[in-house]
């Protein structure tokens, strides 16, 4: 979905949509409310009127597609993740940094959440961008 224009979603749907990505991504191939509610225990804070609701609000959204099998509705992502996650974290450099990248790293740097790892990890992106 190139160049596609995507909405940010709230925190409840974005959590909802997250369980629905990550069954996904597993191979699931029934994505239920159920199943949901079923394999992500933090989403039981709800009750399953209320997830059914979101789940709707991502059908209206354009997120997700459903179909009807057997007795259960089963839900599609129909966004790729990874174009959201993109478009989420341009949106809040945009919106809390004024789209200073440098100024999102350096705060991350300043307040020593980085592990080893992390940087590590920083580096090596850093170096493929330079080498390609």
């Amino acid at each position: 979905m190139a160049n596609k224009e995507f909405i940010k979603l709230p925190e409840s749907e974005l959590e909802v949509m997250q369980a629905i990505w990550a069954l996904d991504a597993e191979g699931e191939k029934f994505i239920s409310a159920g199943l949901i509610m079923k394999r992500f225990p933090a989403l039981t804070r709800l009750k399953l009127t209320t997830v059914l609701t979101l789940i709707t609000r991502l059908q209206m959204k354009g997120f997700i597609s459903a179909e009807k099998i057997r007795r259960a509705n089963c839900y599609t992502p129909l966004i790729d993740r990874e174009e959201y996650r993109r478009f989420a974290a341009e949106d809040f450099v945009e919106k809390v940094y004024g789209s200073n990248r440098i100024s999102l790293v350096a705060a991350l740097v300043q307040t020593e959440t980085l592990t080893e790892q992390d940087i590590a990890a920083l580096k090596k992106l850093i170096d493929d961008l330079e080498t390609k």
